[in-house]
């Protein structure tokens, strides 16, 4: 049957137009020459020309399919071992031929030609549709890996449930943000108060808050308020310890007059004595010089027993004072330790919030208040480096590609 000149004009429009495409697929491959990678399928053939018959003889029994390795060979019969992995199929081709012609002891080597048969698989993982492995193909790129497994995570449930659920979530994270805040101002005046300050030191993670002023406000009343309950405390020990040492000064006065007396009697009763042995004095006026002298002695007693009382007496003061003291920073201490268990608690309540927040955001669909957006970051996998990737940036056969769903801080 003889074509028409309309099958003509159309077959010659489909040649023109797969010899374009042709053209345009070599132009790109040959801009960017694709290099073999671990677990590629490869098609190799061997011919060699013989001039004498003006033939090609294919050699079949080294024909067929064959594999880069894990160590990046490729295991050729009456070769052995070569380097695949970065080389092009055609730098392939070449070190094949020559390799058969050194072993073979061939005049010319044989024409090889290496074709890929199927490209080694990459892998997609972490907050992506369907993980699992994909096959790879030249040109392909983070964003296109991501589509074949389904795009970032959503879920079918993204229609079904309401944006209550980020208010809720939202919220709750709000509230344990703000007491984290409040116990991060209680630490820092519990700082202050263990160190003798009288003013609060900003923390650090609370520089940009705006109800900074008005926490700081409160606890700087408390701090206030405990400095002078102890110091209230401190100036009525200090009070009572003065009282103490003017009263033994006033003994010690009285002691030194009544010793003095004591001193002057027993003069008295010497010479009284003496004369009342030689029948000079009376015996009555002995007594009661006698008498004198155990009222001084008594009073005198007296006094160093007041005067060592009211030394027990500082001496108890002080131990208060000390042990007030202590109690209080012992309070103090423990009560940090305590504020510091709770800030370490709340910062793992806050980070598993905000990850019902992320959770909560991808089910509705619904933009997170505030900060709190939802990004994705990327990275790929490739011979044990992990390798910071853009949804542009190129892959290669055997890569590892890892999406991950992050919450702004």
């Amino acid at each position: 049957m003889i074509p028409n000149p309309d099958q003509i004009r159309s077959a010659v429009r489909y040649a023109a137009s797969a010899a374009i495409g042709l053209a345009w697929m070599g132009a790109a491959q040959a801009a960017t020459p694709y290099t073999l990678g671990v677990s590629d399928k490869l098609s190799i053939k061997v011919v060699q020309w013989k001039a004498a018959s003006s033939t090609f003889d294919e050699w079949t029994a080294l024909a067929g399919e064959y594999v880069v390795g894990a160590d990046g060979n490729v295991n050729f019969p009456m070769v052995g071992p070569t380097e695949g992995v970065g080389k092009t199929s055609a730098e392939l081709a070449a070190a094949l031929g020559s390799a058969l012609q050194q072993s073979l002891g061939l005049s010319t080597p044989p024409t090889v030609s290496v074709e890929v048969a199927a490209y080694g698989p990459i892998y997609v993982s972490g907050d992506v549709g369907t993980p699992g492995e994909y096959a790879f193909a030249p040109n392909l790129t983070v964003v296109k890996a991501l589509a074949l497994a389904g795009g970032e995570r959503r879920t079918a449930e993204a229609s079904a449930r309401p944006e209550r659920e980020i208010l809720t979530t939202s919220g709750a994270l709000d509230v344990l943000e703000d007491e984290h805040r409040r116990l991060l101002v209680r630490r820092a005046r519990l700082d202050a108060e263990l160190a003798g300050h009288d003013e609060i030191a900003i923390p650090p993670e609370l520089e940009a808050t705006d109800d900074l002023q008005a926490l700081l406000t409160a606890e700087t009343a408390i701090l206030s308020a405990q400095r002078r309950q102890a110091a209230a405390q401190s100036s009525s020990l200090a009070d009572q310890v003065t009282l103490l040492q003017r009263q033994i000064e006033a003994f010690e006065q009285k002691q030194t007059g009544a010793e003095a007396q004591l001193a002057t009697a027993r003069e008295q009763l010497a010479r009284i004595t003496t004369l009342s042995d030689d029948g000079l004095a009376l015996a009555s006026r002995v007594a009661a010089l006698q008498t004198n002298v155990s009222d001084l002695e008594a009073r005198l007693l007296d006094t160093e027993t007041t005067m060592l009382q009211a030394r027990q007496d500082i001496a108890a003061a002080e131990r208060e004072q000390s042990r007030l003291t202590d109690q209080r920073i012992s309070d103090l201490s423990l009560e940090r330790q305590t504020v510091g268990g709770q800030i370490a608690a709340l910062q793992l309540k806050i980070a598993t919030q905000r990850g019902l927040v992320q959770e909560a955001a991808l089910y509705t669909g619904v933009a997170v208040p505030g900060d709190r957006a939802a990004q994705y970051s990327y990275f790929i996998l490739r011979d044990s480096e992990e390798i910071p990737a853009e949804l542009t940036t190129p892959l290669e056969a055997g890569d590892v590609v890892v999406a991950r769903l992050e919450i702004s801080p």
